[in-house]
């Protein structure tokens, strides 16, 4: 539910980030062959090197199902051999808590991450003379973003964007007298900031259309070469979707 929003500005991000529950064996732990609910498929004793990469897929009752996900080059799998390809497909072991917490290590996330999406911008200020336009900008925008805390509820998020915008073209946006309105093409541009705190968002971008030369000439433009700003406050505005 918006709270307060002057313009309102719609984002879907994805964001490249290490997943949340991503382990690294800092010695090697023995462990079995089981399939996605704990049952064991294989009675022979296996054991991982240190530094193998998995996420924990499944909390049994004392017991973890781990999924492999990233392996040194110098890997080597004790008794017996194993291959590696068991180890880059969705193949479960299980071990217990205590190796887990005994052998192993949480990976943090990075408190920078990129951002690559869409940006649909309903409407905007424009300056000098000032109006609310209604003119639709739909694009692609990308870029960074970083994380004050660990558990990444509290960010920035540095933005720029490209697309296409649906200008209205009328007598109070002409130099010129305009006896019927005119809805033309222009290409957008714009840089933009999203302050996130848990759910609570501010977000501001501030842009540029620019229309075609033979447009300009027939309509004189007002806001040629002028930027307009949009930005809004409120609960969970913008919406990013993780990619993990």
């Amino acid at each position: 539910m918006t709270l307060c929003c002057t313009c309102c500005i719609a984002l879907s991000q994805n964001a490249f980030e290490a997943p949340a529950h991503l382990y690294e064996f800092n010695i090697e732990c023995p462990m079995y062959k089981c399939d996605i609910s704990g049952k064991i498929t294989d009675s022979t004793l296996l054991v991982a090197p240190p530094n193998a990469k998995f996420t924990l897929v499944e909390m049994l009752a004392t017991q973890y199902i781990i999924r492999f996900t990233l392996l040194p080059n110098s890997r080597k799998v004790i008794a017996p051999l194993y291959s590696k390809d068991d180890f880059t497909t969705y193949t479960y072991f299980i071990i217990t808590k205590a190796q887990l917490d005994f052998k192993a290590s949480s990976i943090k996330r990075s408190n920078l991450n990129l951002l690559v999406g869409n940006i649909f911008t309903p409407i905007k200020l424009r300056f000098k003379p000032f109006d609310f336009a209604k003119d639709i900008s739909v694009g692609t925008t990308f870029g960074a973003k970083y994380s004050f805390t660990e558990n990444q509820t509290t960010s920035v998020d540095a933005l720029i964007a490209i697309g296409i915008t649906s200008l209205r073209i009328d007598s109070a946006a002409s130099l010129k007298k305009v006896d019927d309105a005119a809805d033309i093409l222009s290409f957008t541009s714009s840089i933009g900031m999203v302050l996130e705190f848990g759910n609570a968002q501010l977000g501001v971008f501030l842009g540029l259309d620019l229309i075609s030369n033979s447009n300009q000439q027939k309509y004189e433009w007002t806001y040629k070469n002028k930027p307009w700003i949009s930005f809004g406050i409120g609960y969970s505005l913008f919406s990013f979707n993780v990619k993990q």
